[in-house]
């Protein structure tokens, strides 16, 4: 089991993990990235500057809803994802320049049994 506490400087406090990123062609990678999940979220979500550092690909276009049913098209790019020591996926994520945080999607998401514990602050990867 791995332990995570949320992340008490955003108001609600927030679940974390820390993720490796890299890039599937090149092999560069980043370490120890902080990544929030996102259950509503269908699939992942980069900084723009986290692609740019990677030199990831642009494979294609991906078109993504967002607050009150507004579509967005969005460039999309293979990454290879592992949340903490366990195994990588490569999926395809889509980047924004107006984002701070990774925020993991379900394509990362329901490949893990996470047990959120919002009263005591954690979540567990089990």
């Amino acid at each position: 089991m791995i332990r995570y506490n949320y992340m008490p400087q955003f108001q609600p406090p927030a679940p974390f993990v820390y993720v490796t990123l890299r890039n599937p062609v090149s092999g560069a990678e980043q370490r120890d990235v902080p990544a929030q999940l996102d259950s509503a979220g269908d699939r992942t979500l980069l900084p723009a500057t986290m692609v740019q550092a990677l030199a990831l690909p642009q494979i294609g276009t991906i078109p993504i809803g967002g607050v009150g049913g507004i579509i967005q098209t969005m460039p999309s790019y293979p990454v290879q994802v592992a949340v903490h020591n366990l195994p990588a996926q490569i999926v395809e994520v889509v980047a924004s320049a107006g984002e701070s945080w990774v925020l993991l999607g379900r394509d990362i998401l329901n490949a893990h049994t996470l047990l959120l514990n919002g009263p005591q602050l954690f979540l567990d990867i089990v």
